[in-house]
């Protein structure tokens, strides 16, 4: 080999050098391109949703940008997250921890598709992120805090999962509850949730605890009558004899269920399953059964105020009921001679301001007879209800001594209106009540697990 052959292999060589130094700067050019502002896929509007949310003052105290707003809110709104490498890689290893645990895909199911549930989660999400971060950053920077990349960093992110979880979990609670006490549900009768609403009426039930006390037991009390209501014979799937919009998968239209297998239509389908807009088939009995209205007399005596949040759930809980049934309902509190004050519940959309005024008020009178059995016909006459069998609930913890002229007269009424009355009587005796109602149950407590209030919440 000669010098000139010699100095050409040198040439190649470094010509080969310079390629692979040239590849080398490309793949990390390459490396730090398909890092992206969000961890986890967002379009546009996913991203307004997260500017939204960088401007509330919850968030503002975070201090974290809108491309945080927008993962945390994604990834509790979005039926199926798609994840991509972020250039905040604590960012990334945060929702990483949050994902893998089932106690996030629980909350999921309640946050999914539900705007409202989806921010108050955001909202701890990016709290307990930016505690987080804080920890990670001060641990670097003294160099004396762990290894923020190693195990430790690895169990503080799981650690702030979890409380982030916790939180979000809790606050969504109360959210479905006072949802599904003012029948403000996205299952509920009555077409679309407002989200201004619903935020309106979440933020005055959680800044009253008389409210959210009340919210919480009609939340226990409608678990309690969900499942007694599963439990009844159902009647009324003989005929098909139309369609209406409605939320059960069970009666969805074939051509309406296709939609979940096509991947533009899938999303607007799940949001129409959500706010019961799908089409679905309407079934009626050959023998129809004319159910009347629901209602509820609760004792407001000055004895019952430390009961009174617990009745009023059940009340609450009774008003679903009805709802369910399609039927009309009216809770009317009463205190002996100091009136009363009566509320109407469609099947419909209810007035939730008027509700939530109600639940706030209470009487705190009293007098030999706190029931109305006096003023009930008269009541009822006032109201005006749907004409049909009507169940009559009244919750007192009165022993009641009733003239028998009187109890003639009620018993006259209910034959006339087809009524049927249940009455609980609390940490007492029923005394004459007894001899105007169908069924008379003693209770010790308006508690979820009671055998008696079970057979209301049957009805």
């Amino acid at each position: 080999m000669n010098s000139d052959e010699l100095l050409g292999m040198l040439d190649l060589g470094a010509a080969l050098a310079d390629i692979d130094a040239g590849a080398t700067d490309t793949s990390a050019a390459d490396a730090g391109a398909k890092r992206h502002p969000t961890a986890i896929v967002c379009d546009e509007w996913a991203m307004r949703r997260g500017r939204e949310l960088a401007d509330c003052p919850g968030w503002e105290a975070t201090g974290l940008d809108e491309n945080a707003a927008a993962d945390f809110h994604a990834l509790a709104f979005d039926p199926q997250a798609e994840f991509q490498p972020c250039e905040e890689r604590t960012r990334e290893k945060f929702i990483g921890a949050m994902v893998e645990t089932p106690e996030f895909h629980a909350l999921h199911a309640d946050t999914m598709l539900d705007d409202c549930a989806a921010q108050i989660a955001a909202l701890h999400f990016g709290d307990q992120f930016a505690e987080y971060r804080r920890k990670n950053d001060a641990g670097k920077a003294s160099g004396g805090g762990g290894k923020p990349d190693g195990i430790e960093g690895e169990v503080a992110a799981i650690g702030a999962a979890g409380k982030a979880i916790a939180a979000a979990a809790g606050e969504v609670k109360e959210l479905k509850d006072a949802e599904g006490a003012l029948g403000m549900g996205a299952g509920s009768p009555g077409g679309k949730r407002d989200p201004k609403a619903v935020a309106e009426a979440f933020n005055r039930v959680r800044n009253n605890p008389s409210l959210r006390k009340i919210c919480e037991a009609a939340g226990r009390f409608r678990r309690v009558a969900q499942s007694k209501q599963r439990m009844k014979a159902v009647h009324g799937f003989d005929d098909v004899v139309g369609v209406e919009l409605a939320g059960d998968l069970a009666r969805v239209l074939p051509h309406e269920l296709a939609k979940l297998d096509v991947e533009e239509l899938e999303l607007d389908m799940l949001r129409r399953l959500a706010e019961r807009q799908a089409l679905c088939r309407d079934f009626a009995a050959v023998e129809p059964v004319g159910k009347g209205p629901i209602i509820v007399t609760l004792d407001e005596s000055g004895s019952m105020r430390d009961k009174i949040e617990n009745a009023k759930g059940l009340a609450l809980s009774l008003a679903w009921i009805a709802r369910q049934q399609k039927r009309w309902c009216a809770i009317v509190a009463y205190s002996g001679d100091s009136g009363e004050r009566v509320i109407a519940l469609p099947p419909g959309r209810w007035d939730e301001a008027a509700v939530c005024e109600w639940l706030q008020e209470f009487i705190g009178g009293g007098s030999d007879i706190d029931v109305p059995i006096a003023e009930l016909p008269r009541m009822y006459a006032d109201l005006k209800p749907p004409a049909g069998a009507t169940d009559v609930i009244m919750i007192t913890d009165a022993i009641c001594k009733l003239p028998a002229a009187l109890v003639a007269k009620f018993n006259a009424w209910k034959l006339a209106v087809r009524a049927r009355v249940l009455s609980l009587i609390l940490e007492s005796r029923p005394g004459d009540l007894a001899a105007v109602s169908d069924e008379c149950h003693q209770v010790r407590t308006l508690d979820a697990g009671e055998v008696a209030i079970g057979r209301v919440l049957s009805m």
